[in-house]
């Protein structure tokens, strides 16, 4: 029994094996399944394009660092050392200040690399880009228009001879590095915004000045911007520092500062005087003089005295012989005891509670809206703000928005056009002024605001040839689309063009016109002797009517005859016919007739679109935008000459 139970098992392993394509015999070897592989996996990228600081100035050397960092989005892990990766950026320059690329090849380390972006003269939005393994990083910097940079005041403009003294120069478009002088001596920069420095001031002798007991020395400040590199400014202000003997412990006294810096004519204002070395008992006197035996003035009323500051009521600007009506006067300390004395020069000024000393902002559109601030003293609304003009020659009111004791602010008006177009695109205020509505009080300070007139330019044609009669396109930037002129031929004397309703500030259309009295044009030989006229550059100038800018594209245009005929020689006549195959197909056919004895050998078509044809009947089919016409011009030459003719050809969407 158990024989027969393994003889079964043994048939039933055989009949499976079979059954499974096996084999028993121990010789024959068996057959291996082959295990799939898998999937090769893609390695995807992450790449991040950093930008600090995102804004930077044009014109300057201001830059902003770019870093490119790449790493696997798997797993974090940064690409090997020695990856390149490029860096391309719309606007500015890498890597130089003065005309650099606008694209580096970074090579990466630990995943990251840098470049330095500079901003050049660019303006706008600079869009930096860098790619790698099919992924995209960018990041944007914003490059702005420079301000403008003035130098405007003094705080305070006296000092001690021995120098040491902080003042603070106020204006604006300040941008480090910097240098400030003092009569040729450099001052200590302690700080630096765009409408403040503060330094420490050289000594008198350092300045080329030096003064004695009772007498005072005044010196230019100059400031310097973006010292040793090519966009350096400097301004300055002539006598703006006044260098005086004094000190503490008795010696000469020096004025410093006053606030308020100006009063009623009838006095009575009660003054703050700064500075240094005062001792009481000691006398104050508003007047003129350059030293304590000379001076001419009226004695104020002392309230108190300590060694740094005075308190005094101001007199009268009239009495006791004198006439400071509505004068800029100077201050006298004199100490009673020590009989030491010192001047504060035009400190002072009568006749107005109101003196204005900075304005925040120098720069803005020709249209109005900057928002400004003006500093100064004794503001009190409801106040009436103006700037002047010398070109032309007026006066235009702002808008106040913001009264407080030492601020206004406006937002500026409209500025006035210019009889003739300024040559740097700036109108240019000379002066500001605010006038106490009650009061009457007033005060005019020499503080420009230049308001931007945008100036048209050309920057190319389309088609850029043509004859009289064609529609071209011209490019550019700042047209007035409501007020333009465009002449071909010299300036003041070319062929006025149709303009095309429709334009924009950046784009223009007009209708070629004829030549201008006097313009020639070139001439070529003909197949069989004589000339005849050639295609002539000619110069396109852009007007725009409300500003009186101009801009001019000379020889930017090519002028084609509209008639072309050998010297001597009668032309043939061009003529043709057409049949619209569908709205956007035409096919054209030559129907020109040669002069007699002639025969015709050659035809050039232009199908107003910026393509052609040598065939005598060609067919063409024109792209969008539909519907629009252009317009097409065949040329036809026979062995006498050439002639030409011109035809306007709707185009309108195709059909189904």
């Amino acid at each position: 029994m158990r024989l027969f139970r393994n003889a079964s098992l043994l048939l039933a392993a055989t009949v499976i094996a079979a059954a499974l394509g096996c084999t028993s015999s121990p010789t024959e070897p068996g057959s291996t399944p082959v295990t799939p592989k898998p999937p090769v996996p893609v390695t995807t990228y992450s790449v991040v394009v950093t930008a600090n600081p995102p804004t930077i100035t044009s014109g300057g050397t201001g830059s902003s660092t770019v870093t490119v960092a790449v790493h696997r989005a798997d797993n974090g892990q940064p690409v090997p050392d020695g990856t390149q990766v490029t860096l391309v950026t719309t606007l500015g320059n890498f890597n130089s200040a003065t005309g650099g690329p606008q694209s580096v090849m970074l090579q990466l380390v630990n995943g990251r690399a840098s470049a330095v972006l500079f901003a050049g003269s660019d303006v706008g939005t600079a869009a930096v880009s860098a790619s790698y393994g099919g992924a995209t990083g960018a990041a944007n910097v914003l490059i702005g228009s420079p301000a403008t940079f003035f130098v405007s005041s003094v705080s305070p403009n006296i000092g001690d001879s021995a120098g040491g003294q902080t003042v603070t120069i106020l204006g604006g478009g300040f941008a480090q590095p910097v240098r400030v002088t003092f009569g040729g001596a450099a001052a200590t920069v302690r700080s630096v915004s765009p409408t403040q420095i503060v330094v420490v001031t050289p000594s008198a002798a350092a300045a080329g000045a030096p003064v004695v007991v009772g007498q005072t020395a005044s010196v230019s400040v100059m400031v310097t911007n973006h010292v040793n590199q090519v966009n350096q400014q400097q301004d300055s202000i002539d006598k703006g520092f006044t260098y005086q003997v004094g000190g503490g412990g008795g010696g000469q006294p020096s004025v410093f500062a006053v606030t308020p810096a100006s009063g009623t004519n009838e006095g009575g204002t009660r003054v703050t005087i700064s500075g240094t070395g005062f001792q009481s008992p000691l006398q104050v006197f508003f007047g003129t003089g350059s030293s304590a035996s000379s001076f001419n003035g009226i004695e104020a009323t002392v309230v108190s005295v300590t060694p740094t500051q005075i308190v005094a009521i101001t007199p009268a600007a009239h009495g006791f012989g004198q006439t400071l009506t509505n004068q800029v006067v100077d201050i006298l300390i004199k100490e009673t005891s020590s009989g030491f004395s010192g001047i504060g020069a035009q400190q002072f000024k009568y006749g107005s509670k109101l003196a204005i000393t900075s304005m925040s902002t120098g720069e803005g559109p020709y249209t109005g809206g900057s928002r400004v601030t003006i500093f100064g003293t004794g503001f009190e609304g409801p106040v009436a703000v103006s700037f002047t003009f010398a070109n032309p020659n007026v006066s235009v009111a702002q808008t106040v928005l913001a009264v407080s004791g030492t601020e206004i602010q406006i937002l500026t008006s409209m500025a006035p056009l210019p009889t003739t177009c300024p040559k740097n695109g700036l109108i240019s205020s000379n002066s500001v002024q605010v006038v106490n509505i009650n009061t009457g009080d007033n005060g005019t300070a020499p503080i420009g605001f230049n308001f931007d007139l945008p100036t048209p330019s050309i920057s190319n044609l389309i088609p850029p040839r043509g004859k009289s009669g064609d529609t071209i396109t011209i490019n550019g930037h700042n047209f007035n689309p409501v007020s333009t002129s465009v002449t071909f031929g010299a300036a003041g004397s070319g062929s006025s063009a149709q303009v095309v309703p429709g334009g924009t500030a950046m784009s223009l259309s007009v209708i070629v016109p004829q030549p201008p009295s006097g313009f020639t044009f070139n001439t070529e030989p003909c197949a069989d002797g004589g000339t005849e006229p050639a295609p002539t550059p000619i110069t396109v100038t852009v007007t725009d009517n409300a500003t009186g800018c101009t801009t001019s594209f000379t020889n930017g245009f090519l002028l084609v005859p509209t008639v072309v005929t050998c010297t001597g020689q009668t032309a043939p006549t061009a003529s043709f016919s057409t049949s619209q195959i569908d709205g956007h197909t035409t096919l054209f056919v030559d129907t020109s007739t040669a002069a007699p004895g002639a025969t015709i050998v050659a035809w050039t078509w232009t199908f107003g679109d910026g393509t052609g044809s040598t065939l005598q009947n060609p067919q063409h089919s024109y792209s969008g935008p539909f519907p629009r016409t252009v317009s097409v011009t065949l040329k036809v030459r026979d062995s006498n000459g050439l002639s030409s003719t011109t035809a306007v050809q709707q185009v309108t969407e195709p059909g189904p």
